[in-house]
Formats: C-alpha cells, sequence, structure tokens
C-alpha cells in the first residue's frame, strides 16, 4: 500500500479495524495449571489436549490449561509440540462450526533449524487427510515448493496472501502406517501473532476439491527439522488458544456455530471473506459487492454484487512495484510519476492511462508474459487475443491501441518464431553411451578424452561410469548426498562472453529411485572472481521440486529459453573449489521437470547478469546429478545415456564441443560464419550467431513501398538486408538504401 497518499475512505475504515481482542500479542502470558512433557507423549489438561513428539535429542514441552505452550529442542532432527482442541471423528467442521485460532509465537535462541512450520495442524478421517495451516516458520526460509506435489497457486485467505499445496502420501498417521493426502496452506508474510481463520482456509480447500472428512483435531503447532546434526531453541506460545465462533472459548466442546451471520456475495466468499452480520451496514462497494468492517475485518454486507469487471490497463511503472491493474472503468484518485491509481478490494491498483515517463500502457495479459509496455505513441504492428503489439530496440512491446500514432495490418510471424528452438533431440529418442570409458568408485575429479569429470559422496556404496562422448551414469547406494557431473572444464582465465554461447544436451533415466529428499538435475558450475555456484535445474530425482529454501533471495519466475524458471540468489561459507569462503550461489529451477532436451546455458547467464547477479571467468559447466537425503541415505541411479556440453549453435553432435575449452575456444568464435572471399576480410553467416536472433531481408526490389520500409526500418533501429533486383532500381530511394545500409548492391 503507499501509504503515503490518502484514500479518505480506506483509511478511515482501516483505522476503525483496530481489534481490541488482539490485545493478547502486546499483552499475554501463561496462566492456570501446567505440566512439563520430556518424552513423546499425547495427552490433555483440562480440555486442552496436547502431544510433544522428537525423533532424537533432549527435549520438552510445558503445557498450560489456557491452551499456551512452550516448546524445547536440543539437538533434535525433527520435533513438534501441539496444543488446541481434539475432536472424536464423528463431526464434519461444518457439523462442528466455524473454527479459530489465536497465537502469539516468542523465538529464543533458535539453531540449525532447515524446515519449521508455525500456524494450526491437524487431521481428518474419511477422508484420512493431514493439514497444516502456516503462519510462521523458525527456519531461515519459507517452507517451499517442496512441500506438495501439487501447488494450486496463492489465494487470498482471511485477507492475507497464502500459497496453497496438496500432496499424497505414504507413511505414518494417525491410523497407522497408509497413504492419506496432506493439505497445506504457508502465509507468503510470517506474522508471530494474530488471529488464523481455520474455516476460511477449509473452505477455499474444498472450493480447489480439497475434501476434508471428519475432524479429528485443530491445534496450534510449532515444529522444527534439521537436515545436519539437530536444531536447538525454544518456540514460547505466552498465547494459544483455538475455538469454536459461539461456543466457549474456554471449553473444548463441539458447540455449534450460534451467531446471526448475514448473505452476502459469492464472489467476497470466494477470496476467502466472511459475510457480515445480518444488520450489517455497507460501508464500501465495488466490483465484488458490497463490504463493512466488523471485529476489525472486512467482510461481505448483503447480497449486492456487481457484474465481475474486466481487469483494465495500466502503466507498466505500476505492475513493475507488484500492483495489479484495476478493473476497466476504474476512478482515477491519484497520479504520480508512476501514473494513474485507482483503489479496488482495499487496495492501490493502476487505472489505466500511462505514466509521466516515456513507458505507456498495455494488456495485462502481455505483461504476464514478460513483454514491455511500448512508449506512449507506439505503432501497432501486431494484434492477437492477448492484446495489440509494437516492435521498439528489436523487441516485442504491448501497444496500446488508443495510444497508437499509425496502425498497419500487415501480418509477421516473427513473434513466434522469436520463440522457437531450433534444436534438434534426436538424441532423446535413441542414444547410448559410446566410446572409452571409466569407472569410478570413490570420490575423484579427472578427464576422459578431453571431458572433465567428478565423483563425489560423503556416505554409502557408490560408483560412476563416464564415458569419452560426455555421457555418465550415476549410482548411489545409502548415500546421505552424492554427485557426480561430466562436461567442459576451464582455466578462469575467460567469461562466458569470451568462450561463447554454451548448451548442454541431455537425456535422464532415473532406475529404482529411492528415499531421495533434494535432488537437482541439470548443469552445473563455477566462476572465479566473483566466485560463484551456480545451477540450472531441469530436473530432480526427488519427490519435490527444490523450493525457496534454496536461496534466501527469490528474484521471481522468469521465462528463459521458452520455458519457465524460478531464479534464487544466495550468500553462502562453506566448501568451495577455493577451499572455505563466502561465495555466491545463483540457481534457475524450471517449472516442469523433463527427462531430455537442450539447455541454453549462456541464456540463463544473461537472465542472471540483468537481475545483478554477476558472473565471473568460467571454472567449469557440467551435466549435473545430484541427490541427497535427510535419513539413513539415498539409493538409485540417474543415467545419462546421452550428456554434451558444447560451445556453438544449438544441438550440436560434434564431437569437438566437449573438448576442452583452451583447444576449441577460438575455433568456436565464429560459429556459423567463413570468410568470403579470401582475403578481402568479409564474412558470410549461414545462421544467427544466437539462437534466438533472427535476420529480416527484403527480396526482389526496391518496389513502390521502399520508402515506407526504410522510414519504418529507421524508426524503430531495425537492421535489414536488401537483396535488388538491378532494373528495378529505383534512383530516388538510392541515398536513403545506402545510409540504411552502408552499400547497395544488385541481385
Amino acid at each position: 500500500m503507499k501509504s503515503s497518499k490518502v484514500i479518505s475512505l480506506l483509511l478511515s475504515l482501516a483505522s476503525a479495524g483496530v481489534i481490541s481482542a488482539q490485545s493478547f500479542c502486546s499483552n499475554a502470558k501463561h496462566s492456570g495449571e501446567s505440566v512439563k512433557v520430556t518424552s513423546n507423549k499425547v495427552g490433555s489438561i483440562g480440555n486442552i489436549g496436547y502431544e510433544l513428539w522428537a525423533d532424537s535429542g533432549n527435549n520438552s514441552a510445558t503445557f498450560y490449561s489456557d491452551g499456551s505452550l512452550s516448546c524445547s529442542f536440543q539437538n533434535a532432527k525433527d520435533y513438534l509440540c501441539r496444543s488446541g482442541l481434539s475432536f472424536d471423528s464423528t463431526k464434519t467442521h461444518d457439523q462442528i462450526g466455524h473454527m479459530y485460532a489465536d497465537f502469539k509465537l516468542v523465538k529464543q535462541n533458535i539453531q540449525n533449524v532447515d524446515y519449521s512450520y508455525v500456524g494450526v495442524y491437524g487431521w481428518s478421517r474419511d477422508p484420512l487427510v493431514e493439514y497444516y495451516v502456516v503462519d510462521n516458520w523458525l527456519s531461515q526460509w519459507r517452507p517451499g515448493d517442496w512441500v506438495g506435489n501439487k501447488k494450486h497457486g496463492d489465494f487470498t485467505i482471511d485477507g492475507a496472501k497464502y500459497t496453497v499445496y496438496e500432496n499424497t502420501r505414504y507413511g505414518p498417521s494417525i491410523d497407522g502406517d497408509t497413504q492419506f493426502k496432506q493439505f497445506f496452506s504457508i502465509r507468503q508474510q510470517a506474522r508471530d501473532c494474530g488471529t488464523i481463520d481455520i474455516t476460511a482456509h477449509f473452505q477455499q480447500w474444498e472450493k480447489l476439491g480439497m475434501k476434508l472428512g471428519k475432524m479429528h483435531e485443530a491445534k496450534v503447532l510449532g515444529e522444527a527439522g534439521s537436515n545436519g546434526s539437530g536444531t536447538t531453541g525454544t518456540a514460547d506460545f505466552p498465547y494459544a488458544k483455538v475455538y469454536i465462533e459461539g461456543a466457549n472459548n474456554n471449553s473444548n466442546t463441539n458447540t455449534g456455530n450460534n451467531n446471526n451471520t448475514g448473505s452476502c456475495s459469492a464472489k467476497i466468499t470466494s477470496q476467502g471473506y466472511k459475510c457480515c452480520s445480518s444488520s450489517c451496514v455497507p460501508s464500501y462497494t465495488d466490483g465484488d459487492g458490497d463490504w463493512a468492517i466488523e471485529n476489525g475485518e472486512w467482510c461481505g454486507c448483503g447480497n449486492g454484487s456487481a457484474q465481475q469487471p474486466s481487469t483494465g490497463s495500466c502503466s507498466a511503472n505500476i505492475l513493475a512495484q507488484g500492483y495489479k491493474c484495476c478493473s476497466a472503468g476504474c476512478q482515477v484518485i491519484y497520479t504520480d510519476n508512476d501514473g494513474t491509481w485507482g483503489a479496488e478490494n482495499g487496495e492501490w491498483c493502476g487505472c489505466g492511462g500511462s505514466s509521466s515517463q516515456s513507458s505507456g500502457s498495455c494488456s495485462a495479459n502481455i505483461l504476464a508474459q514478460g513483454y514491455k509496455c511500448c512508449s506512449a505513441g507506439c505503432q501497432v504492428v501486431y494484434t492477437d487475443n492477448d492484446g495489440t503489439w509494437g516492435v521498439e530496440n528489436n523487441e516485442w512491446c504491448g501497444c496500446n491501441a488508443n495510444q497508437a500514432t499509425t496502425r498497419t495490418t500487415t501480418r509477421t510471424t516473427v513473434k513466434t518464431t522469436t520463440t522457437s528452438k531450433p534444436t534438434n533431440t534426436n538424441f532423446c529418442n535413441a542414444s547410448g553411451h559410446s566410446g572409452d570409458s571409466v569407472k569410478v568408485t570413490s570420490n575423484k575429479v579427472g578427464s576422459i578424452n578431453g571431458v572433465g569429470y567428478e565423483l563425489w559422496a560423503d556416505s554409502g556404496n557408490n560408483s560412476a561410469t563416464f564415458y569419452a562422448d560426455g555421457s555418465l551414469s550415476c549410482s548411489f547406494q545409502n548415500a546421505k548426498d552424492y554427485l557426480c557431473r561430466s562436461g567442459l572444464s576451464f582455466d578462469s582465465t575467460k567469461t562466458h562472453d569470451q568462450i561463447g554461447h554454451m548448451y548442454a544436451d541431455f537425456k535422464l533415466v532415473k532406475q529404482n529411485i529411492r528415499n531421495v529428499d533434494y535432488s537437482y538435475v541439470g548443469i552445473y558450475g563455477w566462476t572465479r572472481n566473483p566466485l560463484v555456484e551456480f545451477y540450472v535445474v531441469d530436473n530432480w530425482l526427488s519427490q519435490y521440486r527444490p523450493g525457496d529454501w534454496v536461496g534466501n533471495k527469490k528474484h521471481g519466475d522468469f521465462t528463459i529459453d521458452g520455458a519457465q524458471y524460478t531464479v534464487y540468489e544466495n550468500t553462502r561459507y562453506g566448501p568451495s573449489i577455493d577451499g572455505d569462503t563466502q561465495f555466491k550461489q545463483y540457481f534457475s529451477i524450471r517449472k516442469e521437470a523433463r527427462d531430455c532436451g537442450t539447455i541454453d546455458i549462456t541464456a540463463h547467464f544473461q537472465q542472471w547478469e540483468k537481475l545483478g547477479m554477476k558472473l565471473g571467468k568460467m571454472h567449469e559447466a557440467k551435466v549435473l546429478g545430484e541427490a541427497g537425503s535427510n535419513g539413513s541415505g539415498t539409493t538409485g541411479t540417474a543415467d545419462f545415456p546421452y550428456a554434451k556440453v558444447y560451445i556453438g549453435q544449438g544441438n550440436s553432435n560434434a564431437s569437438a564441443g566437449n573438448t576442452n575449452t583452451n583447444t576449441n575456444t577460438n575455433t568456436n568464435t565464429n560459429q556459423g560464419a567463413t570468410t568470403y572471399p579470401k582475403g578481402t576480410g568479409f564474412q558470410f553467416y549461414t545462421q544467427c550467431k544466437n539462437r534466438n536472433h533472427w535476420a529480416l531481408t527484403y527480396d526482389d526490389g526496391p518496389t513502390q513501398y521502399a520508402d515506407s520500409i526504410l522510414d519504418l526500418l529507421k524508426k524503430y533501429d531495425i537492421k535489414a538486408t536488401f537483396f535488388l533486383v538491378g532494373n528495378m532500381y529505383i534512383p530516388s530511394s538510392s541515398s536513403d538504401m545506402e545510409e540504411c545500409l552502408g552499400m547497395s548492391a544488385y541481385k
């Protein structure tokens, strides 16, 4: 929210939303009787159910009759304690009533926590479901995509943004070892204190087809885990209460909901908000319906609702700050250098118009694909279902038709060809290891026929076979952490720009994979000056995609080489190619895993550098298979019957691609070009240097359209090649032609 800009109505309503019931956030302490537990136990105190569980370490938990709890752990690999409502698995949450939880968290001396959940936890039966509403965590990183094998997306639930996941798991449950579902809502912004509307999450899940059964429990949870030697600290909850609206808040009975809730617009409840009481008076109206505030929270007031508005367009400067475009027909209430602003659903949004800068406005559908808006006064050159398009600085951009200067009906297919992949993926269908090979059974760095390789593991019975063609086969048994890689080794004297455009082809075959908790399959390497460890992850051997825990800075999602990747950056102190020191880590993690394909390594380097993630002089770039286990060890084989890292154009089957760059860099500098005629210094190009570049040519001219074409090319600074028919040469255009091309020619 741009707090310096005042919307009188919204601020007056928000100021009325200070909820007195949340005084426990500033004034809370344990009270009532207590019980201290020092070993795994399920029990109750008064009407409060509790549980302490840990797999190792010296741990304890103190539970109080007011529902509060204090959870202490020392050298625990996995630890949890929880307190709240217990049920008898005979009623659904609808039959029990609307459930809430109040909590206040105080973190004390937390160390070595790799994953954690703080919030609400419970189970249901018929169907058997384990569920989490996560409002905070004791770890450095927010729980990421690894929590669930299905990510439903981000939703506003009870006024805050949560990411919803679903998972199917076989393992220990309240009914023994069996298969069950897991549901997660993970808050985007952690909070130490507040009220969780548990039922609002249940309702959102059920809209997504995530059905709960009959309730077994709903408790405030503190859980912490370590992938290393164990985690230590205290999660103190001086206030924790799970209760049912309309019931005795100190009771554990299943009293129903006795409130006088009114009705309201379905568009409001679909966002996770509740309906106000039947006596509410509307204080704000938008496209979703009538709103009011009760108990410090927005709620739907009555059944008034407008038609769902269509999304309008707005300034790219506004969208770049994370705000959305308002609906079409919005009212401008504020203007600054970023553009014109409106407000909808209590949030600032961009309301049409353009910023005072040169950037114009355009369709949100175009911006969502990663393209920018053209400048005001742009020329529309193409129209499709996403909106109207222009071209500036040789790049496609969204061109608002209302702000366009002229319009052309010329249809061009360049928009699609710029993202085409001129690669040969025959190796995906038919490939096998070939050439000499070396089998390694202990940690080793080496090379075979100019191909660099490494096997490394911290434990277990492991091996790797590396082949002269660059392929490899990685086998591991009871390994805690295992990796093998094969590809190009460099001497740390040249940047990737100096070396040339790098690609990697790979085919992965997974065999008998078990107990893998984290994994990276793709491209791995290092640079020096600055010292950077980098990953391009196209697949993984674990059940879950690597999540937000990989980096302490998440740059976001980007389309790189035609696919969506999430980019992370991390600063780490630990072992490196230069010993124990501080270094950067860069990650691109593909949204959809693939077993075979071509990775445009340089395209990732270029995207990282646009984000300020600078690389140094190249040490290596190799195809990687890595697998790790947080338990007793991982077992399986990651076979790469085809793996090749090379410099040049797209998919190349030339064996020279995997030779050491000290001998091949110079020969690849002018890939696709030959000197012609000999001795003149001119070069004849058979293909573009970069895969996603294209050449614009005009044949059999000039014609009566030549002047218009030349003017258009000048305006947008687009280079083109003209092939002329001598007897069609038009003298009046020769000066323009020579200025554009630097020469004229006859065909």
